[in-house]
This record gives C-alpha cells, sequence and structure tokens, in this order.
C-alpha cells in the first residue's frame, strides 16, 4: 500500500536498519516516492496529498555539510550536491551525466574501481582517498560509498558521501599560510609579529582565522592539522 508521503513503510524501515546515514535515506525515499507516484496514477486512486518534489529532496542534500554524489550503475553521475561543488570546484551542471574520472587523480583510478566493485559485493565502502580539485591542487578525503538496490533487491545506483580530511580543502590566504607555518614551528605571536613586520594584535587576527577555518580551539591542535595535511613543517625536535 502506498501511503501519503509516497513510500512503503515497512521497505523504509529495512533501510533504517541497513543504513546508517540518513543522506542514504533520502535517496531511497526520492526512488520511492516517483515510483508510488506513477503507480497512484496508474490506478487513479491519487488524493490530494502529493509526492516529495524532487526539487525538495536536492534542497535537502544541498544544505548538508557532506558532499553527495550519486552513480548509476554505468558510472554515470546522477547527483553533484552543493558541498560536491564546494569541494571540487566542478559544479552540478558540469559533472550530472559524466563519470567522476575528473576528480580522481590518475594513478588513483583503478583503486577508485576497485572500492565501486567492493561496494557492489558488500553494500559498503569506507576509506580514505586522495581528490584532485578543478585547480589542480590534492585533497586527501574520507569517503563512504552506499549500495542503494530498488523493490526487488537488484542493485539500482551507488551513493557517495565524502568528507575533506582536516585541514584538507580549507582555503588560506598567502599570509595565513605564512603564519600558519610558524605557528607549526612553535613560534610566539610576538616573534611571527617581528619576523614579519606587522603589529601583534595582526597576528592575532590571523592566527584566529586559522583556528575558526580549522574548526580548532588551539594552536597546537591548528599546527598538527596543518602538519598533517602538508601544510606545514612539523617543528625540529631537538636530538
Amino acid at each position: 500500500m502506498c501511503h501519503a508521503v509516497g513510500f512503503d513503510s515497512l521497505t523504509v524501515d529495512n533501510v533504517f536498519v541497513e543504513c546508517d546515514d540518513y543522506i542514504v535515506l533520502v535517496f531511497y525515499l526520492g526512488q520511492q516516492t516517483r515510483r508510488c507516484w506513477a503507480k497512484r496514477q496508474q490506478e487513479e486512486t491519487m488524493n490530494d496529498l502529493p509526492p516529495v518534489p524532487v526539487g525538495c529532496l536536492r534542497g535537502i542534500l544541498d544544505v548538508v555539510d557532506v558532499a553527495v554524489s550519486c552513480m548509476d550503475l554505468q558510472g554515470r553521475l546522477m547527483v553533484w550536491n552543493r558541498a560536491s561543488e564546494e569541494l571540487s570546484g566542478w559544479t552540478r551542471e558540469e559533472m550530472v551525466g559524466d563519470t567522476a574520472d575528473r576528480v580522481v587523480p590518475l594513478g588513483a583510478r583503478e583503486e577508485r574501481k576497485k572500492v565501486v566493485a567492493r561496494t557492489l559485493a558488500e553494500g559498503q565502502a569506507v576509506g580514505t582517498y586522495s581528490r584532485v580539485r578543478r585547480d589542480g591542487t590534492l585533497v586527501r578525503i574520507e569517503m563512504r560509498m552506499h549500495l542503494i538496490r530498488d523493490e526487488q533487491g537488484e542493485p539500482h545506483c551507488v551513493v557517495a558521501l565524502v568528507k575533506p580530511l582536516p585541514g584538507h580543502g580549507v582555503s588560506l590566504t598567502p599570509r595565513q599560510k605564512e603564519v600558519l607555518g610558524y605557528v607549526a614551528k612553535g613560534r610566539t605571536n610576538d616573534e611571527i609579529a617581528r619576523t614579519l613586520v606587522v603589529s601583534r594584535r595582526t597576528v592575532e587576527r590571523h592566527v584566529a582565522a586559522i583556528l575558526d577555518k580549522f574548526d580548532v580551539e588551539n594552536r597546537a591542535a591548528a599546527a598538527a592539522v596543518a602538519v598533517a595535511a602538508g601544510l606545514a613543517q612539523p617543528k625540529a625536535t631537538l636530538v
């Protein structure tokens, strides 16, 4: 039976058990909504409650801070949300209908094929990978892939949920990068100010901006993120 919201609640319960991320559920609901609505049209039993609009589902995906993409079984992208655009530099219009090859480094494409194959075989895959932005810079990401099945249990599409690792994908100004380098070396604000010939207050503003962009609370955490992301050299250790 098709309920007012346009999906079979018993089937959706199964999705809640199998998928631990609500974004995957959004894709399933959109798929079920379209099928249910088509069935109701054929049976001429429509009531006054419409299904969830596709535009609404796209809007939901565009407000989350996770880069979400969805591809069919031939590897063609069907969904590329706003966070994917911001992370990669490629727009939805440029990506949908094409493969994801342009964001995968040439040397990592075989690895990606294996990850997709594992997702199709096991239902999901999680790992850390490299991706290339439109401007050519590399970014390290954590990616979770989920297989979505149709009502007959057959593979339908693959959803990828991507987040950059801490410090990756963060845009710093040239001065902020310079200040960050000194912070990673353990320099104080006064020392950095003297080196750069600026005021201490100016350095403090740069440090505050860096902490905000890295979403960390202190200089030590910022330095750790910067070193891990390859944005700065670690503090020299005396032997």
